[in-house]
C-alpha cells in the first residue's frame, strides 16, 4: 500500500499557486481542530471548504457553487486531470500550522481500495530548515516508511488507510504550514488506474 503514495510536482501554474496563496492568507481560520475526535491532545488551525465526514457524497458541486473558493476547485480539477481521474471529491478543507503545533497519527479511512487522500502545500515559501514534513508510518505505527517535504506546490496523494500526520514546522519557521486536504473516493465502477 505504500508505494502509492504518489508524490505530484509542478501541476498548477504560478498564478493558481499565487491565488491559493491568497486566499488561504486571509482571515478563514478557525483554532481547534484536531487530526482525531477521540484522544488527540493536538489542535491546529483550520478551514472547512466543503463537503462532509458524514456518507460518501462527492461535494463538486458545493465546490463550483462558491465563487470565493473558485481557486480550490481550480486545484481540484487540476488534480482529476493528472492523478484523480475517475474520482469524485468528498470533503474539501484547509489545515495551518505553526511552531509547536501538530497533528497526532492517524489515518483517514480503512478504504485502502477506493478512499484516498490528498495534500497539496498552499503556503507561498518554505525552507527545509522549516520541519513540518508529512510523515507516513508502518502499518502497526512502529516505523517512518516516507517523510515528505512540504515544498510549495507540491502535492502529494495516498490511500487514506496509511497511518499519517502532519510534523509540526521547527522553531526557526515564523510562517504557517499550509495544506489543501482533498479527500476523494472511486467513482463506482472506476477501477484502480482509471
Amino acid at each position: 500500500m505504500h508505494e502509492r503514495i504518489s508524490v505530484i510536482e509542478d501541476f498548477v501554474d504560478a498564478q493558481l499557486q499565487k491565488r491559493i496563496s491568497a486566499l488561504v492568507g486571509s482571515p478563514i481560520w478557525q483554532y481547534g481542530w484536531k487530526s482525531t475526535r477521540e484522544g488527540s491532545r493536538f489542535a491546529y488551525w483550520h478551514s472547512h471548504f466543503a463537503g462532509s465526514d458524514q456518507g460518501r457524497q462527492s461535494c463538486e458541486a458545493e465546490l463550483a457553487a462558491e465563487p470565493l473558493l473558485a481557486p480550490i476547485y481550480e486545484l481540484w480539477k487540476a488534480l482529476e486531470a493528472r492523478v484523480l481521474q475517475g474520482h469524485e471529491p468528498l470533503r474539501v478543507y484547509a489545515n495551518a500550522h505553526t511552531y509547536g503545533v501538530e497533528g497526532s497519527v492517524h489515518v483517514d479511512d480503512t478504504d485502502a481500495e477506493n478512499y484516498f487522500s490528498t495534500v497539496y502545500y498552499a503556503h507561498p515559501a518554505w525552507s527545509h530548515q522549516w520541519a513540518g514534513d508529512t510523515v507516513f508510518y508502518s502499518d502497526d505505527g512502529q516505523d517512518i516508511v516516507r517523510s515528505i517535504h512540504p515544498k510549495p506546490g507540491r502535492a502529494v496523494t495516498f490511500p487514506g488507510a496509511i497511518p499519517h500526520c502532519a510534523r509540526a514546522p521547527s522553531r526557526d519557521c515564523n510562517e504557517l504550514r499550509i495544506t489543501i486536504v482533498v479527500k476523494t473516493q472511486r467513482k463506482a465502477g472506476h477501477a484502480e488506474g482509471t
